[in-house]
């Protein structure tokens, strides 16, 4: 075996075991890598042909044709830019009908990992042959910044019936250090009942109320006037936060995190004995109902945990407010599981990628990447419970902002 013929089976053999550790069958992950694959080379060939554009002013664009490309993580639909005179041909693009081999997704993988470091791109860019010089690297590198951006920036509905947040919390690199941070998704369900991400914000440091109006200031300013309800965990300044930029709007603290606080705050068998009863007043017919039963409750223990107790009692009306709502539509508004499902898929990939993102750019396109995966797939469509009650959401949203608005 030559020296050439050594080296290039060393590095396929590490391409595959890239491949294996990102893009395994089973990982829940492979879609959303896909979908960045695909995305990925249609910028590159949309940036080239802006490129070839700048420097042919006897050309111009002439739309896309649709293409399929076989590749190691499965075929990808990708839209190829065009030229009237057809002399522009994507360098990234291979001939036709040829599988493209595990480079490009070593490409992928130097853009995710390397959080767009331009030195491993260009060293990637050129083991592919590919003729790009630093300038037009980075005029492709900002256009993939652009694309983030412009998702965080987009309008929102003037209405949603529901906003669930969480934080996810991780480590990030931050110039040469790599810092503790929290990131905020606010997954919005709208009027006709489909869900999305709403918006997307990092903060270095421990949540805060400053941050939380800064989160609430931008979804204002992007559009979102009026909500229904809103659920969140507990977190520090939230509540009044809320209280002040949608005063109008019911405030769910996420049950399951009250029952994990209980069993956190008390003796074994007693928080046994307050969850069991807590599922019970779940069911409850009413918001009265459910306050007055958790008031009892809170009561039995209030001489054992005096200071837990009276905490959560003062909060008692934000931990049932979902019970304001029809009795199907009521699992989708308890509880923060369905943005910590989310977070579940991005903390794979934190560990896949050695415990840290490497920027602040890379973790969130990632949650980006998910929601598009989503939006595919689980969020097609609007939520069967949901739609089944618009009627009655539309009706409660109305006689809320209505009453509310002519009373002031």
């Amino acid at each position: 075996m030559d020296k050439n013929t050594y080296y290039e089976t060393v590095k396929n053999m590490a391409v595959e075991k890239v491949l294996n550790k990102y893009c395994s069958e089973q990982d829940p992950a492979r879609p959303a890598l896909k979908k960045l694959l695909e995305d990925l080379l249609d910028w590159f060939m949309l940036s080239e042909r802006e490129i070839y554009l700048s420097k042919n002013d006897n050309d111009k664009g002439n739309g896309f044709y649709e293409r399929k490309l076989a590749t190691p993580i499965g075929n990808l639909e990708i839209s190829v830019p065009r030229t009237r005179t057809g002399g522009f041909r994507p360098h990234i693009l291979p001939e036709p009908y040829k599988r493209v081999d595990e480079s490009y997704t070593e490409l992928l993988m130097s853009l995710v990992i390397n959080g767009y470091s331009e030195t491993t791109l260009l060293n990637t860019l050129k083991s592919l042959d590919l003729p790009y010089s630093e300038d037009e690297l980075s005029r492709i590198k900002n256009n993939l910044k652009n694309e983030l951006d412009l998702f965080k920036q987009r309008e929102l509905p003037q209405e949603a019936f529901a906003l669930i947040i969480d934080a996810y919390h991780s480590e990030i690199k931050d110039g040469s250090k790599v810092k503790k941070a929290a990131c905020y998704i606010i997954l919005g369900i709208d009027m006709d009942g489909k869900k999305d991400i709403f918006g997307i914000y990092t903060f270095f440091g421990k949540e805060n109320r400053a941050d939380w109006n800064k989160v609430f200031e931008d979804l204002i300013n992007r559009g979102l006037k009026k909500v229904l309800v809103i659920v969140s965990d507990d977190f520090l300044g939230i509540i009044e936060t809320i209280k002040a930029v949608y005063p109008y709007a019911d405030h769910q603290l996420c049950l399951v995190h009250l029952q994990r606080n209980v069993r956190k705050h008390m003796a074994k068998i007693d928080a046994a004995k307050f969850n069991k009863e807590l599922d019970k007043i779940k069911l409850a017919s009413s918001f009265d109902e459910s306050t007055e039963k958790f008031e009892q409750l809170c009561n039995e223990f209030k001489d054992k945990y005096p200071r837990f107790i009276n905490a959560i009692l003062q909060k008692s009306e934000h931990y049932f407010a979902f019970t304001k709502y029809p009795d199907e539509v009521r699992k989708h508004i308890y509880t923060t599981n369905a943005v910590e499902s989310v977070n579940s898929l991005i903390e794979k990939i934190r560990i896949k990628l050695g415990g840290y993102f490497n920027s602040v750019d890379v973790l969130e396109i990632n949650i980006y990447l998910q929601r598009e995966n989503l939006k595919q797939t689980k969020w097609k469509n609007p939520v069967p419970m949901i739609k089944a009650h618009i009627y009655n959401i539309h009706q409660l949203f109305q006689l809320r902002y209505f009453t509310q608005t002519q009373n002031s």
